[in-house]
């Protein structure tokens, strides 16, 4: 009765086999463009990776489409010749700051030599924006300061705008130079990103002062990052305002997240070829 059984089990399983490896070639049975994969996770930064196989010998020509929200993107198409020598083509693609605001979408379709389509697949991404792509992604534009609890916020301050870019350069608008004060003082120069691939801890802030060709780095833990609000503290020494003010004061900044716009003016008012006086090099803080 043992062996009855077990004769039976490895018949199921030989069966459950043959029907699974029947399934999985149906997949790709009619296909003549074979992607290795159909769906892909990652995040903003992270390379996508696929192979594609040319199931024909009809197809001379691979162009490569990208989507998002069902709409093709504008300026983005790579052609691919095909020839004899190889049967597949690797692709590789960075996932950019944006393609998370809807349903990501590559096409790999293959044409003919007459340019008749032939075939064509698709790769999804599930796309997950981590913190350095939102900072790198908006304007900053200050909505608020306290300092040591108290709201020490001045209306010349609301038209401040910060602009960490992807590159790690750090431009500031200051708005009206008429309320800029000191700001005007400084060649704003870098930023620095702490924390895991999501999250971000903290950030760093380098300028130089006025003539100086020593670097300010200025240390800001995150207090709260999403897709509308950066709140970020620093500890300052005001130990010289007496007190209750010492050399450790903590100073919170508030800002709300602004779509970037061509009016952004990095030194309004002022010749920015006037602010180079010291060596910035982003990345190396």
């Amino acid at each position: 009765m043992k062996n009855v059984c077990k004769i039976i089990g490895c018949i199921s399983c030989m069966l459950l086999m043959f029907f699974s490896c029947e399934k999985n070639e149906s997949i790709h049975r009619d296909a003549k463009v074979i992607l290795d994969k159909l769906l892909f996770s990652g995040y903003t930064g992270d390379m996508i990776r696929a192979t594609v196989t040319y199931g024909s010998s009809d197809i001379k020509k691979l162009v490569i489409t990208k989507w998002v929200n069902g709409e093709q993107v504008p300026g983005y198409e790579i052609n691919v010749p095909v020839n004899s020598i190889s049967d597949s083509y690797e692709f590789e693609q960075e996932i950019e700051v944006g393609d998370e605001e809807g349903t990501l979408i590559y096409t790999f379709s293959g044409y003919s030599v007459e340019d008749k389509l032939i075939d064509a697949s698709d790769l999804a991404i599930s796309v997950t924006l981590t913190d350095f792509g939102r900072l790198s992604k908006f304007d900053w534009k200050l909505t608020e300061q306290t300092t040591n609890g108290e709201n020490t916020t001045e209306e010349a301050m609301l038209d401040n705008v910060y602009r960490l870019n992807s590159d790690l350069s750090w431009e500031y608008d200051w708005g009206d130079p008429a309320g800029a004060g000191f700001d005007v003082l400084n060649q704003y120069c870098a930023w620095k990103y702490i924390g895991t691939d999501l999250k971000a801890d903290s950030i760093y802030l380098i300028k130089f002062g006025f003539l100086s060709t020593t670097p300010t780095i200025d240390k800001y833990e995150v207090l709260r990052l999403d897709d509308t609000n950066l709140w970020i503290q620093t500890f300052m020494d005001l130990s010289w305002l007496g007190d209750p003010y010492t050399e450790e004061t903590p100073v919170v900044e508030k800002f709300v997240a602004i779509p970037k716009s061509p009016n952004f003016t990095p030194y309004r008012g002022e010749d920015p070829a006037n602010y180079s006086w010291a060596s910035c090099t982003p990345g190396n803080y």
